[in-house]
């Protein structure tokens, strides 16, 4: 398991990776403006994303990730990661995205904190739904590219699978 991020996070947020102890970098230390609109936190080590509904900008992804939060409320397995905001155990969820012609996107698995609106998505997951642009060799880069589809995505409805 991923050491505490009050002790490890060197950086001005406090979060780190759950994955792998890396520095978050913040929404606002983004270059992207997509970061601070949804509240996304990124690890430039594996492209991993946190986000947070209250950390969002816009109201639409923030009412997204709350919805998206009462899935993990009651239902989910438990994690071996713990959530990066408040140090409770995540939970693991698949989800689907509906796309415009009324189909599903393939299923991601998504971790969640049943006690706060906080979600870790790994980047093989999102590449699932959007290959590499960069053969996944500069994580910053991928970082970037996966935080434009995840935008795009939370403004679809979201299915528990």
């Amino acid at each position: 398991m991923v050491r505490s991020r009050r002790m490890m996070a060197s950086n001005q947020t406090g979060y780190v990776c759950p994955r792998d102890g890396s520095d978050l970098v913040p929404p606002s230390a983004s270059q992207r403006s997509a970061y601070h609109r949804n509240g996304m936190h990124h690890c430039e080590t594996c492209s991993g994303m946190l986000l947070n509904a209250n950390a969002a900008a816009s109201s639409l992804c923030s009412k997204k990730l709350q919805e998206m939060h009462e899935g993990f409320v009651e239902e989910g397995t438990p994690d071996d990661i713990d959530c990066p905001f408040c140090d409770s155990q995540m939970k693991v969820r698949s989800f689907a995205f509906q796309r415009l012609d009324g189909s599903l996107t393939d299923p991601i698995e998504i971790d969640g904190c049943p006690s706060c609106s906080s979600f870790w998505l790994d980047a093989d997951e999102l590449h699932r739904l959007s290959p590499p642009s960069n053969g996944g060799k500069d994580a910053k880069v991928e970082a970037n590219a996966l935080a434009v589809v995840l935008e795009i995505l939370l403004q679809l409805p979201v299915v528990f699978v």
